[in-house]
Order: structure tokens, then sequence, then C-alpha cells
């Protein structure tokens, strides 16, 4: 499929074969539709790090538009007002909100953010900075590639069961005559829940980005002749 084919719906990464002014659109739009402004939505320069940014005031009204000049890979805050964005194409998106505080946090978990436990150290992070009780959390965890169609190979495996132990194992499948699959949405939400949040705060999506070509952009799909999505968190 060319890549414009790719491109063809809410594509929301800036490098991507497709002209700033569309993909500044695109934000618009959505964050139009939650009663956001384009200018409201913060992002960083995702390199799959554990790496979390504080957002305050300052850093909201001091900024260039849309993207940080930061690398990380989740961002915290208890500001109103701001539009915190996580982009995705399988990694898993994840995010949190903690109403009695009124704090909020939004990660992009790969694989290497699911081993460092990006998620857990996002909710952590929301509990030093503004006071969040991980019991009071609310996660969501939506659309990435599912365990369906994520094939590792041993060493990924054996690399997160030295880290974790036996344990792990509940979050792989070792199908006979092919490489182990892994369900890295369900161990996002095993490593919240060790952080605190309650099983029953937490939603996540079975949607696979990788069997639903026609709802979700995929890299395992389509390499990267392909669009970006994003998930948004933000207090009004």
């Amino acid at each position: 499929m060319p890549e414009t084919e790719h491109l063809r719906s809410l594509n929301l990464q800036f490098n991507k074969a497709d002209c700033r002014d569309n993909v500044a659109e695109n934000y618009r739009i959505i964050a139009s539709s939650q009663g956001f402004r384009a200018e409201d939505v913060i992002c960083v320069r995702q390199e799959h790090t554990d790496r979390i940014i504080a957002v305050d005031r300052a850093l909201a009204e001091d900024r260039p538009p849309f993207i940080l000049d930061e690398t990380a890979d989740a961002l915290v805050t208890n500001i109103n007002g701001v539009l915190l964005s996580v982009r995705t194409a399988d990694c898993v998106p994840i995010l949190l909100y903690d109403g009695a505080v009124r704090a909020i946090g939004a990660a992009h978990s790969g694989w290497r953010g699911t081993f460092m436990q990006i998620a857990a150290k996002t909710t952590r992070r929301m509990a030093d900075l503004y006071g969040a009780n991980p019991a009071d959390v609310r996660a969501s965890i939506g659309p990435a590639i599912g365990v369906c169609c994520y094939e590792v190979d041993f060493g990924f495996y054996e690399q997160f069961r030295k880290e974790y132990g036996a344990s792990i194992e509940a979050f792989f499948q070792i199908r006979p005559g092919k490489k182990p699959f892994c369900d890295l949405s369900a161990m996002n939400k095993s490593f919240l829940i060790e952080a605190g949040v309650p099983e029953k705060n937490i939603c996540v999506s079975e949607l696979c980005t990788m069997c639903n070509p026609k709802l979700f952009y995929s890299h395992r799909r389509s390499g990267f002749h392909r669009g970006t999505m994003a998930a948004f968190i933000g207090m009004r």
C-alpha cells in the first residue's frame, strides 16, 4: 500500500510524509472535540525511555507548539487547560487520573518502557509531586499490539524472565513451532496493580492495532510506511 494510504486519516506524527499543516489540523480536530485548543496539546520526543516530565504552568506557557524539545516517554501534571499526549503505533498508551487531587499522567510504553515499568513509575511520580494516592488512580490502557500478534524472540523472553522471575511467564504464550508471543498490555496492568492501583480501576482495551487495519496504524504491520496515533488526557 502506498505511504499516502497509510496517512489517509488523522496522522499525528510530524516527521512522516505528511505536511505540517495537515498534522496540526488533525490535532486541532481532536483537541476541539474535547473542548481544548490545538495549542493546549503537549507532547515530547519519545525514545523508549522511562523519563517522566512534569508540566507546570511555566512550562505549559513557554514552549514551542505541540512537541517539547525534551526526550521522555511520560508526562504528568496537575494544572487545568493542557492536553497531555503520547503517540503510538503498536506500543501501549496509558492514561492515568486521580480525581481526588486532580492529577493526570500519560505514558508511552513499548517493550522497553514496559520492562522499565514506566506506567508504575508515572503513577509514583504523580504521588510524589501531587499527593496522588494509587488507590484512587484510574488507568486506561489503550489499543496496542496484542498477544495474538506480538511475536518476539527467545532472547526477549529470557530478558524479562531474568529480571522478573517465573511470574512473568503469565504474559507470554509459547506456541508450538513458533517464538514467544508477548502480552504487553496485561503486563502493564500487572505492574500498575503492584504499584497500588486497584484492578477494578484499570480499563484495558481488547483491540489489537495489528489486527485492525481499518481502525489503527501499526508499525509491525506496515513499518515506517504508516501514520501515528495518539492518546490524550486533560482537565478543564
